[in-house]
């Protein structure tokens, strides 16, 4: 009976949760992303101007995904230049962090208040947009409550302790968790929030949490790389850029992870906003290593993307 509590509260958290994710992300992506393709057309010029307008882009509509793919629509129309697309990109990933931010000041308590002023919003006062972005982070913060609540009594016991010991151990494993997870709900937010969520609780150490973050940064490309199929040539570059730099830079942080780790302890000295934190250094750190590079790297991954699909001809 008690196995069966766990699983199935935990359960209900988990589905609470995504599809608070999904409701607010939809809501943020009918509000803004009708002004995203228009928004990035125009005002990206050069690296840096891509890179913030990147990191803005993904911060209104709380998605990597949905700016990756406009992104990979605008280089195929030329709209945009292979080195335009792969800046925006990279801003992307720092956007994508805000969630976890948010949630990483522990608003539990608060759910329900914030989603009884989402239906308020919403019904009431007849800002629909505003409502159901509230109600979805509401849901959010209480799917995550759930799930810590439900989970506390199996931290404890030895299989699980195992399990998070030898992620622990090797952050490879972590990393390709982070990754598979990713790869599955296509949400890097959801996973990073989720991996948050578990430090609240104290069931996750934050090496451990680092490579699932870095995997969730991989797997989320999964759509970007969908996306491109069957366009230009560019397009494809573009998503294999994006592979490369959160390839590349997660490779980087497994070498240097325990002076990165040293880093992130001293920005707080509480775990779940030192797991948020590392998630935005760590994508910021990309950026900044990558766009002096920017003209190499993208050459590379036009390189590849010629050799990914030799039947077509430019």
């Amino acid at each position: 009976m008690r196995a069966f509590s766990i699983i199935s509260g935990s359960a209900l958290g988990i589905t609470i949760f995504i599809l608070g994710m999904r409701l607010m992300s939809a809501a943020l992506q009918r509000g803004a992303g009708a002004r995203l393709r228009p928004f990035l057309g125009r005002f990206v010029r050069g690296r840096l101007a891509g890179a913030l307008g990147g990191a803005a882009a993904t911060a209104l509509v709380q998605s990597s995904s949905a700016v990756a793919a406009a992104v990979v629509s605008l280089v195929n129309s030329r709209a945009l230049s292979l080195e335009q697309g792969c800046a925006v990109i990279l801003g992307a990933n720092v956007g994508t962090t805000v969630t976890a931010q948010l949630i990483a000041f522990d608003w539990g308590q608060l759910a329900p208040l914030v989603m009884a002023l989402g239906l308020g919003c919403a019904y009431v006062w007849r800002r629909r947009a505003v409502g159901e972005v509230m109600f979805g982070f509401g849901a959010l913060l209480f799917g995550l409550s759930l799930i810590s609540a439900s989970l506390a009594p199996w931290l404890g016991s030895g299989p699980v302790m195992y399990a998070l010991t030898e992620l622990a151990a090797s952050p490879w494993k972590a990393v390709l968790v982070g990754f598979a997870v990713t790869a599955v709900v296509q949400s890097s937010s959801a996973v990073t929030s989720l991996t948050v969520g578990l430090a609240q609780a104290g069931g996750i150490t934050l090496k451990t949490a680092v490579g699932i973050c870095l995997g969730s940064n991989i797997g989320t490309v999964l759509t970007t790389l969908i996306a491109s199929a069957g366009t230009s040539r560019e397009s494809r570059a573009t998503a294999l850029a994006d592979l490369f730099f959160n390839v590349l830079g997660a490779l980087l942080a497994l070498v240097f992870m325990d002076p990165f780790l040293a880093l992130v302890v001293r920005t707080s000295s509480l775990l779940p906003r030192q797991v948020a934190n590392a998630h935005t250094l760590f994508n910021l750190g990309t950026v900044l290593l990558a766009l002096p590079f920017l003209p190499y790297l993208t050459g590379f991954a036009w390189w590849w993307a010629g050799i990914t699909c030799r039947r077509k001809k430019y």
